[in-house]
């Protein structure tokens, strides 16, 4: 994926819903292109995460400009929609960084990982899941997504 060193082109209508969106180190997949502002390295498992994000877009449109734009206006309106496409990033985010753990420390990876799925940042506020049934839908998503 391509790194740009600037704001995503929606950075308006995604502060709106995401106001934490403007802290550091927040990035933006678009297509096949990743927005990091900040220009800071990032890390190989949020790579991974942002690749699924860049993936799926790209697939809910004719062209590329029309899927990564039909993509975040569904992800900016609709919280359940929003879920679920977070649930599957983090688990690629998951899967990276897990390899050669052993089962203790992946248990903790998880819950870390099921905590960063909930976060305020994502803005699900009384739709999100409580943390066990986050790291329920985390583990079947790892497992079966």
């Amino acid at each position: 994926m391509e790194i740009v060193i600037a704001q995503p082109p929606t950075i308006a209508a995604i502060l709106e819903i995401f106001p934490e969106a403007a802290k550091p180190d927040v990035i933006f997949a678009f297509g096949d292109k990743i927005y990091n502002p900040s220009g800071n390295p990032i890390p190989r498992a949020l790579m991974a995460h942002e690749r699924v994000h860049g993936m799926r877009q790209l697939t809910m449109g004719l062209d590329v400009e029309q899927g990564v734009m039909r993509w975040w206006a569904q992800y900016l309106d609709d919280k359940s929609f929003r879920f679920e496409e977070e649930l599957k990033a983090h688990a690629a985010e998951f899967r990276e960084q897990a390899y050669g753990l052993d089962s203790n420390h992946r248990a903790k990876l998880l819950m870390a990982t099921a905590r960063r799925l909930i976060a305020p940042l994502y803005a699900y506020d009384d739709w999100r899941p409580p943390l066990p049934r986050a790291m329920t839908l985390l583990r079947e998503e790892i497992d079966h997504g």
